[in-house]
């Protein structure tokens, strides 16, 4: 039978794997973790509820009550950044940072516009289940080549958002050259495999707009095989990935999380080498002229 979808080598979704073309998917929920749960209150990540230790086993009821004075002192410092004062009693933070959630960054209207705007052009099949479509340079990251021809632009629908996030301190100088949109659906099995971003073209900060359902984005770190941070992602909310959790913790998104169809708006910006006093500084500012015209159509490609 004949693929219907994307996927390539290792990769696979449902489509595939009735067909059996593609191999079949192991879900990670067949692997015992330590996880961790991102409060969007506080912006740290703690050990899951049932998790009454705080991650330090123990029969000694010395032990137990430094482990309890330890977990108030901690819920105690996560308070003072918390509006609501979320409770972390008997749970114990990992040393995990560089995830900012910015709740209802856009409003039902707004999300609405978009999913008209996008939905008026085709998506093209990606990895695993997921349909793209990309505003942003043909890139070749083996090789380190792009190739701006076919670029037009970042799209106008985009331009409301990225003047929104300039108004913003942790984004007033944001200047992203590339828009991916991917739809995630839970027929499809749609997911993605926990994986580093490009650091050679893409810059700092990886900023996803998360439309039309609830999800969640998952954080696994080899250092730490057996733990896992999830940080969830509400509908309307935007997504800042930076620092460790752009550089030392991978990123993916299960099959479990997407329920229904997700639409994920991922804006990325220029590395280094590609800013002022970089080696491809040309390319990098030609390529940002480019993308603020906000005249884009999407550029075709698996």
């Amino acid at each position: 039978m004949e693929k219907s979808c994307g996927c390539k080598g290792i990769r696979s979704c449902r489509l595939c794997e009735e067909c059996e073309t593609g191999p079949l998917h192991s879900d990670k929920e067949n692997v015992t973790l330590s996880l961790y749960n991102f409060c969007l209150d506080c912006q740290r990540a703690w050990s899951t509820k049932n998790d009454m230790s705080c991650g330090f086993p123990s029969d000694s009821a010395v032990e137990k009550q430094r482990v309890d004075d330890r977990c108030a002192a901690e819920t105690q410092e996560a308070s003072r950044s918390c509006p609501n004062i979320c409770d972390h009693t008997c749970q114990s933070p990992i040393n995990f940072s560089g995830v900012s959630v910015i709740r209802n960054f856009v409003t039902k209207d707004e999300e609405a516009a978009l999913c008209e705007a996008i939905y008026g052009t085709d998506f093209v099949n990606s990895q695993s289940g997921r349909r793209k479509q990309d505003f942003g340079p043909k890139v070749n990251f083996k090789r380190k080549k792009l190739k701006l021809a076919a670029f037009t632009g970042l799209p106008s629908y985009s331009r409301f958002l990225y003047d929104r996030m300039k108004q913003r301190t942790e984004l007033s100088d944001f200047d992203p050259v590339e828009l991916c949109n991917l739809e995630y659906c839970s027929e499809r099995g749609a997911h993605i495999d926990p994986h580093f971003d490009d650091a050679w073209l893409w810059g700092e900060r990886l900023v996803t707009l998360n439309l039309i359902s609830d999800s969640t984005l998952s954080f696994t770190s080899d250092k730490l095989p057996s733990s896992e941070v999830r940080v969830p992602m509400p509908l309307l909310s935007l997504v800042i990935v930076e620092g460790a959790a752009r550089h030392c913790w991978k990123h993916g998104i299960s099959r479990g999380d997407i329920t229904g169809r997700r639409l994920a708006m991922t804006f990325r910006e220029l590395s280094d080498e590609f800013r002022s006093g970089g080696q491809k500084e040309d390319e990098g500012e030609q390529l940002l002229k480019l993308a603020l015209t906000f005249e884009g159509i999407a550029v075709g490609g698996s």
